[in-house]
């Protein structure tokens, strides 16, 4: 088979039509061969190609293919992984959804069953809210409570204003005393070939990067770390769609939770907020900061 950007491009439109199935697997027959070239449009032996995928181009630890297939149909164990992790994540969500209006109603039957005697205990409220403010006015231990909810108050807009910070204020996402270095990034880029380095190029390209080359050191170390997840076989079609909302999500995520507490391994915690925004956005929904911060050691 002829690696090129057709058969690169094949493989990610057989990867789409497997997720459309309900079994994320489709036959190993001539009707999908057909069904295949007619919708791609490819000039690409489809039947050899899939052959190929799944006898040829395997992986030397697990032996998978690119594709694995029994007699019937074929498919991709990554994929199946992901939409496992999709399936579960989105049954919690519906369990919580679940709870919170079960939660809700119970709550508004209870207000409605309170309301007769809400409204009495208002009216001895209102006549005798003279008689009780003079009393409270001299004593010491309402003085005492009023400190505390005014010291309250002030720690809670402390928190505010620290937690309102300001995107284009970020110089780098490690601490101002870290120097990344080029031993990783010169490393990294001796692993890749040249449809590599095309493919990361127009990654850097679409997602925007360089719009934070004026922040300091910002552009290179979200570059170095986008460069790292593309490396990894793992991630690599994680970071494929990457797009400048989701940088900025993730840079977000990591300055909030870095007002909280001090980020103990930041380059590792801002790889998994840039993760987290990628695969929560594809699914339109979002992790909160401190979700993402408990997935890891940080």
């Amino acid at each position: 088979m002829t690696i090129g950007f057709e058969s690169y491009g094949l493989y990610w439109a057989i990867i789409e039509m497997l997720r459309n199935e309900a079994t994320y697997k489709l036959p190993l027959n001539k009707n999908t061969y057909r069904a295949i070239k007619m919708q791609t449009g490819t000039s690409i032996d489809v039947e050899k190609y899939l052959s190929d995928c799944i006898n040829e181009y395997t992986d030397s630890e697990s032996g998978n293919g690119l594709f694995n297939a029994d007699n019937k149909s074929f498919w991709s164990a990554s994929l199946l992984r992901r939409m496992e992790k999709y399936e579960d994540l989105k049954e919690k969500r519906s369990q919580a959804a679940n709870a919170r209006w079960n939660k809700e109603k119970k709550k508004e039957k209870d207000t409605k069953g309170n309301a007769k005697q809400c409204k009495s205990i208002r009216k001895i409220c209102k006549c005798n809210a003279s008689a009780y403010k003079k009393i409270y006015k001299s004593s010491a231990k309402l003085k005492n409570v009023y400190a505390k909810i005014c010291k309250l108050n002030e720690i809670k807009s402390n928190q505010k204003k620290l937690n309102k910070i300001k995107l284009k204020e970020m110089k780098s996402i490690y601490p101002s005393n870290h120097s990344t270095g080029n031993n990783s990034s010169s490393f990294l880029e001796g692993m890749m070939d040249e449809i590599d380095k095309a493919v990361f190029d127009n990654i850097v390209t679409q997602s925007k990067v360089g719009l934070y080359s004026s922040n300091g050191s910002l552009g290179d170390e979200v570059t170095e770390i986008m460069k790292e997840i593309y490396m990894n076989p793992v991630t690599r079609e994680k970071i494929m769609n990457i797009t400048i909302s989701h940088i900025d999500y993730a840079l977000r995520n990591f300055a909030v939770a870095n007002t909280k507490q001090k980020i103990q391994k930041p380059k590792a915690y801002f790889k998994q907020c840039l993760l987290s925004a990628l695969e929560q956005t594809e699914l339109s929904k979002q992790l909160d900061t401190d979700t993402i911060y408990e997935l890891g050691d940080y």
